[in-house]
């Protein structure tokens, strides 16, 4: 806000109604036919190493196209949201009056991600959320914000799917969840999907965002025996776990995690810490389908290194955010929003689709397997592909009034 209160945009478009702005006069906005396009990413903080792999994602996507689309040339506008949901409001608001943009991806937080929904929502401006919160689909859901991540529900069903099958004997299920959206909503499902493939919950506990001494949840999930202990925390959180969870020598208890990190961010852990790790993965660069076989080969001709999820997501969410703006003829946001709703792609995991009503990409998620020391072949060998799974969420768990 201006010092009397009113907005740069109101400024502005008083100063346009009375014909006053003079040639080129705005606050950064784009040159004429540009589009503008925003990244808004963490690159401090719990996810802070999520930011720059984000932008090379973005990057192959725009490359791709010789960065225009429809005959304008696209410019990709980067800030960091710090992990907090009110600088992720003001800089996509900044962005917003500023910029003109009306598409923008990067929530690594679900806590950002949603309060920026509600801009999007006000604004009409598309957003591709990568966060693991169910509102983002749910109760929260609005016309033009999408999820490309798997539903926590998918998430949760397809890693307890591959324990039940891996050990068969395994019968208490201890979990430990980090107390924000994204852990809520992991644990929500979680106590869903367990009971249906013969799990009994033996108990959990929550921790702050940010807590980096466990041996008190470890030592109270311990005591109660269980054959499993689900980690329903992500990033620097279950890093700072498993550390921890590692110096009780445990034999016989199987940890697993349905949504923690990504495998480059393991390298954070020695081969001892994260051998017979179970974990939940988005993407996985190993997928055989035509486009992640496309994207992979840029990936490593651009950045001499294997996509992650990370990367997969910017890369995978412009793409059809740009697919959308060739089927609508247009770069209008309200445009792009319609076309993708109920939208029918070829992705980096193969044939997929968007829900017309809650905007949830369905696709299918991947769970790995640690290998253990002796059987890498190399640092980069860290985890095998063991298995995925697509189960939806349920209708009736869905919480999107939209109809």
């Amino acid at each position: 806000m201006t010092p009397s209160g009113f907005s740069r945009r109101s400024v502005l478009q008083a100063l346009a109604a009375s014909g006053c702005v003079a040639p080129g006069f705005a606050w950064a906005q784009a040159a004429a036919g540009d589009l503008n396009i925003a990244l808004l990413s963490q690159n401090s903080g719990n996810f802070a190493t999520h930011g720059e792999v984000v932008f090379k994602g973005a990057t192959i996507a725009l490359e791709e196209r010789g960065h225009t689309i429809l005959g304008r040339k696209i410019n990709l506008l980067r800030r960091d949201d710090e992990g907090k949901p009110a600088i992720g409001v003001r800089r996509l608001t900044e962005l917003v009056e500023t910029s003109q943009v009306k598409f923008f991806i990067g929530n690594a937080s679900s806590a950002v991600g949603l309060a920026e929904s509600e801009i999007a929502a006000r604004e009409k401006i598309v957003q591709y959320a990568g966060g693991g919160s169910d509102e983002f689909t749910g109760a929260r859901c609005n016309p033009y914000t999408f999820q490309w991540s798997a539903s926590p529900y998918t998430a949760s069903s397809t890693t307890l799917e591959y324990v039940r099958k891996a050990h068969p004997n395994a019968k208490r299920v201890y979990t430990l969840t980090v107390d924000y959206a994204f852990g809520h909503s992991l644990l929500k499902y979680t106590r869903e999907a367990a009971p249906e493939l013969g799990f009994e919950l033996a108990g959990n506990d929550m921790h702050p965002l940010g807590e980096r001494q466990y041996t008190q949840y470890f030592n109270k999930a311990l005591a109660v025996k269980p054959d499993v202990i689900l980690l329903l925390t992500a990033g620097s959180d279950f890093l700072a776990a498993v550390r921890q969870l590692s110096s009780y020598g445990l034999k016989k208890v199987i940890v697993a995690a349905p949504w923690a990190a990504e495998l480059d961010e393991l390298k954070e852990l020695t081969p001892q810490m994260r051998a017979g790790l179970i974990l939940g993965l988005n993407y996985h660069s190993s997928i055989n389908t035509p486009v992640n076989k496309a994207f992979v080969a840029a990936a490593a001709k651009r950045y001499q290194m294997l996509p992650t999820y990370a990367m997969a997501y910017a890369y995978d969410t412009f793409r059809t955010i740009f697919l959308a703006m060739e089927k609508a003829k247009s770069v209008d946001s309200t445009a792009v929003a319609r076309v993708m709703e109920g939208m029918q792609l070829d992705s980096v995991h193969g044939p997929t689709s968007i829900d017309a009503r809650t905007h949830q990409t369905n696709r299918p998620y991947y769970v790995c397997l640690c290998k253990q020391p002796d059987a890498q072949k190399n640092d980069q060998d860290i985890a095998d592909l063991v298995f995925q799974g697509d189960k939806p969420q349920p209708a009736a768990l869905n919480q999107c009034s939209r109809t």
